[in-house]
């Protein structure tokens, strides 16, 4: 069955200038390509070697031909863009190549999905013969990684974007930067939009003899240098406030991007790596179906910033409030005695508008599967009832996994009763302020339930005694509920309701039929109230669980009637935040990822060897120095004991040097064997994603015999 989804056209430039011996495999590569729609743009400026013939040779298959005189690299490239109107964009220079297949996975991967506006692939290389010697795992990217540190070199051969994003980020590479345009351009892209790795070989960057990026390294560092340096300065208010704690002051040089590679903090925020199979199974289903594309996600450091929430900063001090669960526990609570409170509500809590004749002052929504599924209900909700404030992350990814993080204002649009946060993955790094945000006008730690992020909003308002009402933190799967979610899902934690038959909430339609939530984990949600309880305790906040039954005894129990019966206001004592160093914005104790600190880690893990190192070859240095210049007696005996024991330092390093030296040769020959293995997977690649695309265009087949 033909695809239904229409396919983005393509447009390439190669630059060259002089690249004879490596132009025709070059221009080859990308002329081989099966795809149409395919626009080719090459551009020499002027060669004075064998460059204008081999043109010449393929000017019947290219798109324009520009044999001119051009005032560098990012000059040629600029010209030759201005030349094509393809719907995606990229370059491949005249010593480099693509591998088989690329451009029309590159096509699938941007027809199946419209939110996503550049990415990139596996990083790989080949020797000036053309053999490829290492190809390198996929990896993420991101904005804040390029700025602290882990900035070392995307792969321009395999990174492709949408001509829109090109045109939002100023539709032309920085002639300015005669080696580093491509780091400055991405930085530019960083601004608009997320970068997404897949996992699959596109292009190959060649190592020779005498290039720019070999000979002029240290002006390429300095460079992106510069660029670093001019991004940290002009940050959006809202990126450097949500990210304050790993920021650096001045630029990190990319030689530290390996040790800032592991970072927790930094991997909190990655897109996820792309599968091909998933990328071409989405590609099959969308064509079968021809289902609505999205738009595609403009301005991203717009979307994904986070709203001022400073006017809440104890906006409720020394007040109380009423946090409203969503358990089955609400159909017994006589719920007529919240009418005059201040309340938070979340989720699905507008089932229960037609029993009730109040609404809450508070809403909030923060689960990957329900804030889409419901998110015409709270859009609706919101905009009925101005008095409410709504509450969500500004960034929102499926907690099972796979999915395409989005950001949550293209479900939920900016309004004046919308705001938006950042938030953070728990950990028990730092408890309890890892697993509860000290400072939620920065950021909140994202919860295990959702109750977590209205205690963290409650006690950023001041309010200093908080009751949870319908927290009954008690589940039960029914044969109703099926694993995944009918889309390629099949993650352990995915369910999808297929009848309207909740028990764990006070409607059954709660998570009803087509509704897609996941398994709870309750020994989780139980850690992080226990670690929110111990962190309220140290602001002044005393917290009361007034639900009616339910298992969640790790607050104090108290009557919703006695409850309500206690004074509304009391003093609450000045909070017991974590200081903060100066000019330091993190919580004292919390780890520091600045790169320094990873270095010296590093070295305090291999101290004992490299000091016993250190002093084996200085102690016969030292040793052979002295002995000539002792001015002393030595008994002849003395002598050839220090002949002696210096002669078995010397057998002993010699020793040492024939061991390293041969450990060396063996994980070289390892890397080749890998290489080889690598190179056997890239040629099988494409064949891989037309077999994969032929199964799934022949639907299911039939095994019997």
């Amino acid at each position: 069955m033909p695809s239904t989804l229409p396919l983005p056209t393509i447009s390439i430039v190669t630059p060259n200038y002089n690249g004879s011996d490596y132009l025709q495999a070059a221009l080859t590569s990308v002329l081989s390509q099966d795809v149409d729609g395919l626009e080719y743009v090459v551009v020499d400026g002027g060669s004075t070697d064998g460059s204008p013939a081999i043109i010449n040779q393929f000017s019947s298959r290219l798109s324009k031909t520009i044999i001119e005189p051009d005032d560098g690299h990012a000059d040629a490239l600029n010209k030759g863009f201005a030349h094509t109107s393809g719907d995606i964009m990229g370059w491949v220079n005249s010593d480099d190549m693509l591998f088989e297949g690329s451009l029309a996975f590159v096509q699938r991967l941007f027809a199946a999905h419209p939110e996503i506006e550049w990415i990139t692939g596996r990083a790989s290389s080949m020797d000036a013969s053309g053999e490829v010697m290492h190809i390198q795992p996929a990896r993420p990217w991101s904005r804040l990684r390029m700025l602290c540190g882990d900035n070392a070199y995307i792969q321009q051969e395999s990174t492709f974007w949408r001509r829109s994003l090109w045109d939002r980020a100023g539709g032309r590479l920085d002639t300015g930067f005669s080696l580093a345009n491509d780091f400055e351009l991405w930085m530019r892209f960083f601004r608009e939009s997320e970068l997404y790795t897949v996992d699959r070989h596109l292009g190959c960057f060649r190592i020779r003899p005498g290039q720019r990026s070999v000979v002029a390294e240290k002006a390429y560092r300095e460079e992106v240098r510069q660029v670093l340096g001019r991004e940290l300065s002009r940050l959006e208010p809202g990126f450097r406030t949500a990210f304050a704690d790993v920021l650096p002051e001045e630029p990190v040089p990319p030689h530290l991007g390996a040790a800032m590679s592991a970072h927790a903090e930094l991997a909190a925020y990655d897109p996820p790596i792309l599968k091909p199979s998933a990328v071409n199974r989405r590609f099959h289903q969308l064509s079968r179906t021809s289902a609505a594309a999205k738009p595609a996600v403009h301005n991203a450091a717009a979307l994904f910033s986070p709203s001022d929430l400073t006017a809440f900063r104890d906006k409720h001090a020394g007040e109380r409030c009423f946090i409203v669960g969503n358990g089955p526990s609400l159909n017994r609570t006589d719920l007529s005695l919240l009418k005059d409170e201040t309340v938070f509500g979340s989720n699905g809590i507008f089932l229960l508008f037609d029993r009730i004749d109040w609404r809450p002052d508070y809403y909030t929504c923060v689960d990957s599967r329900v804030l889409p599924d419901r998110a015409d209900e709270i859009n609706t909700m919101l905009a009925s009832e101005p008095g409410m404030t709504g509450f969500f992350p500004a960034r929102l990814t499926d907690h099972a996994g796979g999915g395409v993080p989005v950001a949550t204002r293209t479900l939920i649009p900016d309004g004046r009763n919308r705001l938006f946060f950042n938030q953070r993955i728990p950990t028990m790094a730092n408890p309890p302020w890892s697993m509860f945000s000290p400072d939620p006008g920065a950021y909140l730690v994202q919860p295990h339930t959702v109750t977590i992020t209205m205690l963290q909003l409650a006690a950023y308002m001041g309010f200093s005694e908080i009751f949870l009402v319908g927290c009954d933190n008690t589940y039960k799967l029914t044969d109703s509920m099926q694993h995944g979610d009918g889309e390629g899902d099949s993650s352990s934690i995915g369910l999808t309701s297929t009848r309207d038959d909740d028990p764990n909430h006070f409607d059954p339609r709660y998570f009803g039929n087509g509704r897609r939530w996941h398994v709870p984990d309750l020994s989780a949600m139980t850690a992080q109230y226990e670690q929110s309880r111990a962190a309220l305790e140290a602001q002044g906040v005393r917290v009361f669980n007034a639900t009616v039954g339910g298992e969640l005894e790790v607050f104090e129990r108290l009557p919703l009637e006695d409850a309500v019966a206690r004074p509304r206001t009391s003093e609450r004592r000045p909070p017991d935040r974590p200081t903060r160093a100066p000019g330091v914005n993190k919580p004292a104790g919390a780890p520091t990822h600045d790169s320094g600190s990873v270095l010296r880690q590093s070295f305090e893990n291999n101290k004992s060897a490299v000091l016993a190192l250190a002093m084996g070859a200085a102690g016969v240095a030292a040793l052979v120095a002295a002995l000539p210049g002792l001015g002393l007696k030595i008994a002849a005996g003395t002598a050839g004991l220090a002949v002696a024991a210096l002669a078995v330092s010397v057998m002993t390093l010699i020793k040492t040097r024939r061991i390293v030296l041969n450990l060396l040769q063996r994980l070289k020959a390892e890397e080749r064997e890998a290489a080889k293995s690598e190179i056997a997977l890239v040629e099988l690649t494409s064949r891989i994603d037309a077999l994969e695309l032929e199964r799934l265009e022949a639907g299911p087949q039939d095994t019997k015999r």
